[in-house]
Formats: C-alpha cells, sequence, structure tokens
C-alpha cells in the first residue's frame, strides 16, 4: 500500500497549543539549548499537531520558536 506523503505547514505560532497531558518536561536550560539550534541550523523537522493545534510531538522546540519571537513554524497535522 502507497503511503500518501506528508503535508508540512507553515503556522501562525499563536495557532498552536501546548499538550497539557504532555509527560515530557523541558528545562530553561533544555530550551535555551534548543533555541540556540533553532538559530543555528533552522527548524529541521516540523512539529506534529492535532487538527486544532494540540502539539503531539515538538514541545520544546515550539516553546524554543516562541522564546526567539519565532511568529511561524512548520507543522505537520494528524
Amino acid at each position: 500500500m502507497r503511503q500518501k506523503p506528508l503535508k508540512v505547514e507553515r503556522v501562525k505560532i499563536s495557532s498552536l497549543e501546548l499538550d497539557p497531558n504532555n509527560a515530557r518536561r523541558h528545562s530553561d536550560q533544555s530550551i535555551t539549548a534548543i533555541a540556540a539550534s533553532l538559530l543555528r541550523f533552522g527548524q529541521q523537522k516540523p512539529i506534529v499537531a492535532t487538527n486544532d493545534g494540540v502539539i503531539i510531538a515538538g514541545n520544546g522546540v515550539f516553546l524554543a520558536a516562541q522564546s526567539l519571537n519565532w511568529t511561524h513554524i512548520a507543522v505537520v497535522r494528524t
């Protein structure tokens, strides 16, 4: 069976929200490290979010992008 290719969207960060049930918590040090990576390499993989904007994977990247005052980010919907 052939799978459809993933569709990556560029969306407003304000349209996304953290998953309140996410088990992983990021320290300030972790967010700072992710932000440094975003500055150096850019966003190398999209965040995964539901159709209504709840982040399933990429909470740390989201928080780091917010700390950098990014207005948009790449997302794959599921």
